[in-house]
């Protein structure tokens, strides 16, 4: 193997690569939903994704030469166009490994799922700041890549018989057998409920209303708390259960 060709071919792969990655890295974190505040998602293109994809570029060109045995010049392209092929094919497996990680909503029969939560807080709990934008909030935890904000309906609470009903909605975006919601008033109460939902499951009707636990408290030593909760999955479009 001849090193100037190796050099010149490693260089060639390394900006083909470096190039392609741009591309490649910009969609796929954004589909990974990188956010683009304060330009978070091109630094990460810039200075993370470009650099490697040159490196690797540069690595793959290297070995091609290598593996084509180049030793004169009449091989260069030869060697440059298994190297580049070599630098497409590992980004683009990197690239759909990465994205088979995404967590994929889940459906029933060709519809988008969601739970609707209504939870139950008496009146003593809720004050004058705890009304305001924010100051209640409410997530949905089904693992460490789906674990996200529930959306509550400010124009739906209301106040019956010593109580505030709090709804919220949460997209059901993946499989799992240890989905947990957790609701915040202000930053002194939170609290958690385990939900008991198969990894799959359908569309259904209200559960009966459960007390929600001390979010700080678990099995034997579980503390329970006068709020209490009750959730249906619907199906997502129509925001009903299905018949």
């Amino acid at each position: 193997m001849s090193w100037k060709i190796a050099l010149v071919v490693a260089l060639l792969t390394a900006l083909v690569t470096a190039f392609v990655t741009a591309f490649v890295a910009d969609k796929v974190t954004g589909l990974h939903g990188v956010s683009d505040f304060e330009g978070k998602r091109g630094y990460a293109v810039v200075f993370l994704f470009i650099p490697a994809g040159f490196l690797g570029g540069f690595m793959l060109g290297l070995l091609g030469t290598k593996l084509v045995g180049a030793t004169d010049w009449a091989q260069f392209w030869k060697a440059a166009g298994l190297s580049v092929l070599l630098g497409q094919v590992a980004l683009f497996g990197i690239a759909g490994l990465s994205l088979l990680s995404i967590p994929r909503p889940l459906k029933h029969q060709g519809g988008l799922l969601a739970l609707e939560v209504e939870v139950r807080v008496p009146l003593e709990r809720i004050t004058e700041r705890s009304r305001e934008p924010d100051q209640i909030r409410m997530s949905l935890y089904a693992g460490p890549k789906d674990n996200g904000y529930a959306i509550i309906d400010r124009s739906k609470f209301r106040e019956e018989e010593g109580f505030m009903f709090v709804l919220a909605r949460a997209d059901l975006n993946t499989r799992s057998s240890a989905r947990v919601l957790s609701f915040h008033i202000e930053e002194d109460t939170w609290l958690a409920f385990d939900l008991p939902l198969p990894e799959t499951p359908e569309p259904g009707d209200w559960s009966d209303p459960s007390p929600m636990r001390d979010a700080r408290t678990a099995g034997n030593a579980t503390v329970w708390s006068d709020v209490q909760l009750r959730y249906r999955v619907v199906l997502a479009e129509a925001g009903q259960p299905a018949q």
